[in-house]
């Protein structure tokens, strides 16, 4: 063990003569400016924004407190499409997508409903779920008022008890290719 210290002593005082007559380096960092690069990031998010405003401006605040009285609630835009709320009664349809409007005012409801119609006719999703919840029962009146101004909705339904019962909604949402041919949903 004496050895092993003493090799450890004699080896730091040889490093300590070898560096002693070194200097400290002076530092001469440069920096750079960073370039600016253009991207076309932006203008994609202010395309995307303004296609979900655009949704979203077809929900007016006018309260019509005597449309959707029934329980359940339920909706279709034309007479013809009866079969397909027929099968939203029945459960046939499982959304593929979901969202959640807990907490949220009604301009952010309405926005986020506007959001979810754009991403589902990107995204070729006809089906949609909507957890509005009970609370006041301010957002529970207003949802089935302002889906049924939409253009682009074919039919709504009250949840199934699996996914929320009163307190959530099923849409059947059109997509620019089920415009062309309206049998897919028989």
């Amino acid at each position: 063990m004496d050895k092993n210290s003493r090799y450890t002593v004699d080896s730091s005082i040889l490093f300590r003569q070898w560096l002693n007559d070194t200097r400290e380096m002076v530092q001469d960092t440069i920096f750079h400016s960073r370039i600016q690069k253009k991207n076309n990031n932006h203008l994609v998010s202010q395309r995307v924004f303004f296609e979900q405003n655009a949704h979203s401006h077809y929900f007016s605040y006018r309260n019509n407190k005597n449309l959707f009285k029934e329980n359940p609630v339920s909706y279709i835009r034309h007479q013809s499409l009866y079969n397909v709320l027929k099968n939203l009664k029945k459960g046939r349809y499982n959304p593929d997508i979901s969202i959640d409007l807990h907490g949220l005012t009604q301009h952010q409801a309405q926005q986020a409903l506007g959001e979810l119609i754009t991403t589902c006719q990107k995204e070729k999703i006809f089906c949609a779920h909507i957890m509005h919840g009970h609370g006041k029962h301010i957002l529970k009146k207003q949802t089935p008022f302002w889906l049924s101004q939409h253009p682009d909705i074919i039919a709504f339904h009250e949840a199934p008890k699996f996914f929320g019962s009163d307190a959530a909604i099923i849409v059947i949402i059109e997509i620019n290719s089920l415009k062309k041919n309206i049998n897919i949903f028989n």
